[in-house]
């Protein structure tokens, strides 16, 4: 069996809160990622969904090391990032790059393309500048801008060809798995299809393994084989693109792909809107976090936190009502 490039066990990652005046006890906690666990297989598309405040950005940064994980494991082509030393801590980060939402923020305004594409390998320090000029202009021809484009600055760009130079900045280490962070949210739409297809592109020529992190469900169907939909911190489902989108058995995940338009109109399906605002991280429902605006909701689920489990589909669910899939199904 092929190792997976990425495997994320039981991921937390907390942030301390302010005490109220006279509070007693143990200090709040923000639990932003809380025991989230996935899987990336090599050459593979993985999404991840959910509202803006579920802990998606959170995740991305605690894989690129901008945070520190409260406790959980990370593993990099079966090697354990946390236990790595520093020199194993560069190979991971020259191993996993990120090109982010907005290109207008993500570029240095003050520096050359060519710098901007060249930062990484001038890190890394182990390029003569000959090389580096040479792997820039491949770069710049793989991702479709101009031989010329090194010399200007980016603010002479379009939003779509920064975004085009964010991905060729990513692309310059030569890594394996590439964090799309809503890659193409801040582009207008006539433009979103030419960066998609630049990115399956690329993964065809590169054998790249991407985690595609966005709120755009139709995007992440097109894109991804697996998906996992993330809910206050947690994964409430997770499976094939197929077995989520098309039956999804969370609540959770049947209200999000209700938005989505089917691929035949004599599917189309009723729309299940959700009633009330998404709780606070700082003081999550006991039991299962989706209760307060779950219309299926029952006592129980006050008392009993889910679990992931095996659906009839295939999916994995945390939910007390989703039905279960049979030993022989398991089997």
């Amino acid at each position: 069996m092929t190792t997976p490039i990425l495997e994320v066990r039981d991921l937390k990652k907390y942030y301390p809160a302010r005490a109220p005046l006279f509070h007693r006890g143990e200090r709040p906690v923000v639990r932003a990622v809380d025991g989230v666990s996935f899987t990336i297989a090599e050459g593979e598309t993985f999404g991840l969904i959910g509202e803006s405040g579920c802990g998606k950005t959170t995740t991305v940064r605690t894989l690129l090391g901008l945070e520190k994980v409260t406790s959980g494991t990370i593993r990099f082509a079966g090697e354990d990032v946390q236990d790595a030393d520093q020199a194993g801590w560069r190979r991971y980060r020259s191993s996993v790059q990120a090109v982010f939402q907005d290109p207008y923020s993500s570029l240095g305004p003050r520096m050359r393309v060519w710098e901007i594409i060249a930062e990484p390998l001038l890190t890394a320090g182990k390029m003569s500048k000959a090389d580096i000029k040479a792997r820039v202009a491949e770069l710049l021809e793989v991702v479709g801008l101009p031989s010329d484009a090194g010399e200007r600055f980016p603010h002479e760009f379009s939003g779509g060809q920064r975004q085009r130079i964010a991905i060729a900045r990513g692309l310059s280490p030569q890594p394996r798995l590439l964090i799309l962070d809503e890659p193409v949210s801040a582009l207008d739409v006539s433009i979103r299809a030419q960066i998609l297809n630049l990115l399956q592109a690329l993964q065809d020529k590169f054998g790249l393994s991407y985690l595609l992190i966005s709120h755009d469900l139709d995007i992440v169907a097109h894109m991804c084989r697996n998906i996992a939909v993330m809910y206050l911190g947690r994964i409430v489902e997770t499976g094939t693109v197929a077995q989520v989108r098309d039956n999804p058995q969370h609540p959770y995940a049947q209200a999000l792909f209700s938005a989505v338009l089917p691929p035949h109109p004599d599917k189309i399906k009723p729309r299940i809107r959700l009633t009330g605002p998404q709780p606070s991280p700082l003081n999550p429902p006991s039991g299962c976090r989706f209760r307060t605006r779950c219309p299926v909701v029952q006592p129980v689920c006050a008392e009993i936190e889910p679990a992931l489990e095996q659906t009839c589909t295939g999916s994995r669910a945390a939910c007390l009502f989703a039905p279960r899939a049979s030993q022989e199904d398991i089997d």
